[in-house]
């Protein structure tokens, strides 16, 4: 069965490159098309940012990029029978990109912020409300997966508000650099600027997206602030919950149990519940199926959440939540939201 030709939108950045990394090999997508703003350079030679190689595929590649800004793109990435776009761009020209080629019937599925929240885009996440993922009558589908903080918080609560009223809600992250782009990984001065600091807007963000996934209704208190890591997002997470449930229970509801494998990028198991506190050293690749690590080859790898049950007491449920940002809180979750809806047929409507 041929595959669905996919194009990027954004070529150098951390999540774009997560993206290239994992359609080099996919086995639903084939990448046919970046957009960015180096016109006509061969894709094989942007700057790798990633800690992996370069997928061999893309070195060999005879990609060049195309215009970003181009007044013409949706009818370039039609040229080359592009059906789905996936978007890595940062969230102003987001709003205006991603409209103009669903406008054109292309299928956008958005890292971005800038429609997470608009009434008539899907916010989705794969293995928590698929349910959400829907296209206007007659329309091609536009969807954004989540802010990367919110996963490790996201997967604990999603679970344990089918079995609980939550009415309060205090998480504080510890959110890598890799989250703000790869400049804060290489600038020193940018990078001091931002350790230990609130990150603007991200409090919010985590709020408002949550809500509109789950629907809570709860009281919030969240901080957020950048720490010296690579990848790698950690939250401390407290629930207040409307009885009083023993820590056996709540161990025994966030015990994920084994899923099925419909989706490429789709990890054996959500959650991995552990006794110790989650490291990134040891746990961020959690998901992991193949060995040496090879992400374009292991999609699985980064995908599944790791977190530790600290205490259930009085009815305040606390956990230690980790994600890996690029992965499964970024470029994976987005592949994964695309994976669905290829499943869905939306790409044969």
């Amino acid at each position: 069965m041929s595959r669905v030709h996919v194009a990027i939108l954004g070529a150098s950045g951390l999540v774009s490159q997560r993206m290239q990394q994992r359609l080099a090999m996919h086995p639903w997508f084939e990448l046919v098309a970046v957009a960015g703003q180096s016109q006509g350079t061969n894709l094989a030679d942007i700057e790798w940012h990633l800690d992996e190689p370069r997928p061999e595929v893309l070195d060999s590649s005879e990609i060049k990029i195309l215009d970003i800004n181009d007044g013409n793109l949706a009818e370039e990435l039609k040229n080359r029978n592009v059906a789905a776009v996936f978007s890595a761009l940062p969230s102003e020209p987001a709003s205006r990109i991603e409209a103009n080629l669903v406008s054109a019937g292309l299928h956008v599925f958005s890292n971005a912020s800038a429609f997470r929240m608009h009434p008539e885009v899907s916010l989705v996440v794969a293995d928590v409300n698929p349910e959400a993922l829907h296209a206007p009558s007659g329309q091609a589908l536009h969807a954004c997966a989540t802010n990367c903080t919110l996963v490790p918080i996201l997967h604990p609560l999603s679970v344990l508000s089918q079995h609980y009223t939550i009415s309060k809600v205090v998480a504080r992250s510890e959110q890598a650099l890799s989250g703000a782009g790869w400049k804060l990984l290489h600038n020193q001065e940018l990078k001091m600027q931002a350790i230990d600091q609130e990150i603007p807007g991200e409090a919010e963000k985590i709020v408002e997206e949550i809500e509109r996934i789950l629907d809570l209704n709860a009281e919030w208190d969240v901080q957020t602030k950048r720490v010296e890591e690579r990848d790698g997002h950690i939250v401390h997470v407290e629930l207040h919950v409307d009885n009083t449930p023993t820590f056996d229970v709540v161990a025994s509801l966030l015990q994920s149990k084994e899923q099925t494998h419909a989706l490429p990028s789709q990890p054996t198991f959500l959650m991995e519940c552990i006794q110790s506190e989650p490291s990134r050293e040891e746990h961020l690749w959690n998901g992991q199926s193949v060995n040496p690590l090879n992400p374009t080859v292991d999609l699985k790898a980064g995908m599944t959440t790791t977190v530790q049950l600290k205490s259930v007491e009085n009815g305040v449920v606390s956990f230690i939540g980790l994600s890996h940002n690029t992965i499964r809180g970024a470029a994976g979750g987005v592949v994964l939201l695309a994976e669905l809806a290829y499943l869905k047929k939306y790409f044969e409507q």
